[in-house]
């Protein structure tokens, strides 16, 4: 039961750990920053998103920015 319990837990830190990522990167975070953050690498960031993930979050975040730009 136990057991149970610290994987249910650790299971729920990933996901909001993940959401945190998603975030910084949906508000325009450099990955190499998010990756410096955490204390790993760059390419162990990447491999937790599917690919190209990154790249489209930060086309979001740069139409974003210059949308607000324009207001």
């Amino acid at each position: 039961m136990a057991v149970e319990n610290e994987n249910s837990l650790a299971e729920g830190l990933r996901e909001v750990k993940m959401l945190l990522i998603l975030q910084a990167l949906a508000s325009g975070c450099q990955q190499k920053h998010i990756a410096a953050a955490l204390g790993v690498s760059d390419a162990t960031l990447s491999r937790m998103l599917p690919k190209g993930f990154a790249k489209e979050m930060a086309k979001i975040a740069d139409r974003r920015a210059s949308a607000e730009k324009a207001i």
